[in-house]
């Protein structure tokens, strides 16, 4: 990937440019005196966003599916093994109280 170094200035007066040139696949780097200040570079072309800080984290596809009713109640401690009861009354009912 080719790469273009600008001071912090030059990036300010420049950002236009700067973006487009991102845009078109070249890594920019941004430059602090003689230190590395940021680098820009082309955006993740899948489509997907990252789900924010917890991009990295693995989360699982079904996240926001609607939840099982029964597993719900064995996570919140509401299933009874002994007498396969549902948050009081049997499991196949169906009904929410």
């Amino acid at each position: 990937m080719p790469q273009t170094h600008y001071k912090i200035s030059e990036a300010r007066k420049n950002f236009a440019e700067v973006l487009e040139r991102a845009n078109q696949g070249e890594e920019i780097i941004i430059m602090r005196g003689n230190e590395i200040y940021a680098r820009v570079g082309p955006a993740d072309r899948s489509g997907k966003r990252p789900f924010g800080l917890l991009a990295q984290r693995g989360l699982p596809d079904d996240l926001f599916d609607e939840p099982d009713a029964e597993q719900a109640a064995i996570d919140a401690g509401d299933w009874s093994d002994d007498i396969g009861m549902f948050q009081g009354r049997p499991a196949d009912s169906g009904k929410r109280p």
